[in-house]
């Protein structure tokens, strides 16, 4: 193939299929072909246009791909050869400066302090080809890449950024461990990726809470690790966790969007001198009522959760790697190039997939 077809957003709900010649590779970057690009709700917020973006993007920040062309310095750089399958972490940074050198997020170079990301970027900024919802991906100089095993099928690699999250937030920030109990507020794929991180750290017991429209997902929870998957349609989450799990959870992370009362829930239920994880985004007007006085008396740490970070991912992709659970389940739909429109809005419908990616060669 001497050429790229990628997905350009143009305007609110609003996607072109265009094509270009595949750019030229230099000393220091790469060309990976994409496998798969996860979809998230970014995407969807970006795609309704609920979320500000900088019009028109090639969407896609969620890349797992094989290299493809290398120029020589990058090979020695990434340890990266013609054929290697790599995980892309969205945010390129110049690993210079004081933050980077830090291993913390937020480069505060010039050129990257404005948190340019993969799946946000132009067509017009050359190479063009900035977004994972494309047959092509540029890997520039800065890029993040992490190898992933080529025996993974492209389902299940297709979770990786789902999964370093779950890390990020049941170890790095909540603390998951031997004999800690944890409470999992939601059942979508952040939701669920906690529970996998949380019993993969030997965390129990593990409760998750969902609707009854979420029957499903409670169950896969179960299969997953969770030792108690709780409908909470007509009972309060407060109560149900604490007396599923025989005790007040040490963790509790909110993974529920939009929802205000899941805060207020979180801090109630959580044991005295537990973690609470807020990383259920609420939107513009999410002030949500917080019983700060509860929260005082029982010394909680609340802390708020974004993103993931690159030892995160990596421990995501070991997690994969490992075959321990059935993420096939987990990875459930899977849309092409020229569907992708279909796969968005099937996200922002009631029966919306647990998760969707891209297959651009499908």
């Amino acid at each position: 193939m001497d050429a790229a077809r990628f997905i350009v957003q143009t305007g609110p709900e609003k996607y072109e299929l265009r094509e270009r010649a595949l750019p030229e590779v230099g000393a220091d970057d790469a060309l990976l072909a994409v496998e798969a690009c996860g979809i998230c709700g970014t995407d969807v917020e970006v795609f309704e246009g609920r979320t500000a973006a900088r019009l028109p993007l090639v969407p896609g920040h969620e890349p797992v791909g094989r290299v493809v062309a290398i120029g020589a310095a990058a090979r020695a750089r990434w340890r990266l050869d013609e054929g290697d399958r790599v995980a892309v972490h969205s945010t390129l940074t110049c690993g210079r400066c004081r933050t980077c050198r830090a291993g913390l997020r937020g480069c505060t170079a010039p050129e990257f302090a404005d948190g340019t990301i993969y799946g946000f970027r132009g067509p017009d900024i050359g190479p063009g080809l900035w977004g994972g919802f494309s047959t092509h991906l540029y890997l520039a100089p800065e890029a993040i890449l992490v190898p992933v095993s080529g025996s993974v099928s492209v389902a299940a690699a297709s979770l990786f950024n789902v999964l370093a999250n779950g890390v990020d937030w049941a170890l790095d920030l909540g603390g998951a461990r031997y004999g800690t109990s944890v409470a999992i507020l939601g059942p979508g794929p952040r939701g669920l990726a906690s529970v996998i991180a949380a019993s993969a750290a030997g965390a129990g017991p593990i409760a998750v809470t969902g609707l009854a429209a979420d029957r499903e997902r409670l169950d896969l929870a179960l299969e997953l690790g969770a030792d108690h998957a709780l409908d909470v349609t007509d009972t309060s989450a407060a109560d149900a966790v604490p007396a599923a799990l025989g005790q007040a959870p040490d963790i509790v992370i909110d993974t529920t969007p939009g929802s205000l009362a899941s805060v207020t829930d979180a801090v109630r239920m959580a044991g005295r001198k537990g973690t609470v994880v807020l990383a259920g985004l609420k939107g513009a007007d999410g002030l949500a009522p917080f019983p700060v006085d509860l929260a005082c008396a029982k010394s909680l740490t609340v802390k708020g959760a974004v993103s993931r970070s690159l030892r995160s991912m990596e421990q995501a992709v070991a997690l994969i790697e490992s075959g321990r659970w059935p993420l096939e389940r987990f990875a459930s739909h899977a849309f092409s190039l020229e569907n992708a429109e279909d796969a968005l809005r099937a996200l922002m419908s009631d029966d919306k997939p647990l998760h969707a990616r891209i297959e651009p060669s499908s």
